[in-house]
């Protein structure tokens, strides 16, 4: 069966020749961290932070960013730590990575910790992917050409929808299948058989959210309120608030009448951060929204409900202990008033992924973790930084997930 080859080149190409090729060991295999892997990688961030059409998307230049020169350095490091007297680690061979459509850059931090550990790849692009995938494959094609063979080989991405015989035929060769997705596209492909000694890593639907604290941030002076603002726009509105780790509920914790002062001010600087920013919503996504508002208006302990513009939308919840996961996106935002952060000892379940927090020290989110003892969230990072990819991903050591270790006495 034909496929419709991206990278290393734009090209219809039999599946079975690109299966072929990627199993084709002959001409050699990267080890991890080679000294081309991370040559190639920091080409590519240099290349992205130049092109004109990359310039454009934020999430672009976060992704340059992320595999600058020093980031891989310091990955390489952490990876001599995986390193023991008597364990080698090596790669574990050919990773099937499935991202989803919603998320443009996923599959590249996805491939990053798989390439760099020496592993080669075949990556699955969804046909409703947006033009941010299509100025990677671009610049990922433009940095090839000065790779060597090894590189060159090294890894294809391919566009195809969801026809479950292509899919089949790639993971039958796999020795890691990396799912991303909502939990019907996970189970969908889990159905697809793999072979017994390939590992998978699902990725599925996840709830991620916000706690601040009222006095800290009342505190504040009207520029470094601004900053507050900058930063939950960053974490919110990029990927249309789709991202898994996307805040969809705010939680302010201090005294009630200060918690509501301080959520005005910060509504409004919001408001006009996405102003500032040009974000806008299309009419289905808008639509979507006025769906849920009425939903959640009938079905959760909705107070009250403030819509500021089309987007961004509040609803104040009156509790949170069966909060429903459910969410539309688009610049929805649940809130609540607490006491203090022990609220979300009632609420947190297994779903729930990633905790930004404003006005906390680190020392007391650990606490909170110690005290939910992996009952939910899997990453607890400042506010600003919900997206900022990391090694340590829902849980998973991404890096130690994609080797295998050959221990000799």
């Amino acid at each position: 069966m034909k496929v419709q080859q991206l990278v290393p080149r734009a090209e219809e190409v039999e599946l079975d020749d690109i299966l072929a090729g990627l199993r084709d060991i002959s001409g050699g295999t990267l080890s991890p961290l080679a000294p081309e892997i991370l040559e190639f990688c920091a080409n590519f961030s240099r290349a992205l932070f130049k092109d004109a059409e990359a310039k454009k998307f934020p999430e672009l230049q976060a992704l340059a960013f992320w595999m600058r020169k020093s980031e891989l350095e310091r990955l390489r490091q952490e990876f001599d730590r995986l390193k023991t007297k008597n364990t080698l680690p090596v790669p574990r061979g050919l990773v099937f990575h499935v991202p989803p459509a919603n998320v443009d850059t996923i599959f590249m931090y996805s491939w990053i910790m798989s390439v760099l550990v020496g592993n080669r790849n075949i990556l699955r692009i969804s046909p409703r992917a947006a033009q941010q995938t299509t100025i990677i494959c671009k610049v990922f094609n433009e940095c090839l050409e000065a790779a060597g063979d090894v590189m060159r080989r090294n890894t294809v991405m391919i566009r195809y929808g969801h026809e479950q015989e292509i899919t089949a035929a790639i993971s039958a060769v796999a020795d890691v299948r990396v799912i991303w997705g909502g939990d019907a596209s996970v189970n969908n492909i889990r159905a697809v058989r793999i072979p017994p000694h390939c590992k998978e890593l699902a990725f599925p639907d996840r709830y991620s959210l916000s706690v601040a604290r009222t006095a800290r941030y009342l505190a504040l002076d009207e520029a470094k309120r601004k900053e507050v603002a900058a930063q939950f726009y960053n974490d919110t509105y990029w990927f249309d608030q789709m991202a898994c780790s996307s805040p969809r509920l705010l939680i302010w914790c201090g005294e009630r009448e200060e918690s509501s002062k301080a959520s005005a001010m910060f509504l409004q600087d919001l408001h006009e951060e996405v102003q500032r920013r040009g974000y806008t919503l299309d009419a289905s996504g808008s639509m979507n929204k006025f769906t849920f508002l009425s939903r959640a208006i009938l079905d959760q302990p909705v107070a009250s409900t403030r819509r500021v513009d089309n987007q961004l939308t509040v609803a104040q919840l009156e509790n949170i202990r069966h909060l429903d996961r459910d969410h539309c996106g688009g610049g929805f935002l649940f809130q609540y008033y607490a006491e203090g952060i022990d609220v979300l000892g009632q609420v947190v379940a297994r779903k729930d992924q990633t905790l930004t927090y404003f006005g906390f020290e680190p020392a007391e989110m650990a606490a909170l973790a110690k005290l939910l003892n992996g009952r939910g969230i899997d990453r607890i990072v400042p506010m600003g930084k919900a997206l900022t990819f990391n090694r340590y991903w829902d849980g998973y050591d991404l890096m130690a997930e994609m080797i295998r270790h050959v221990y000799v006495e």
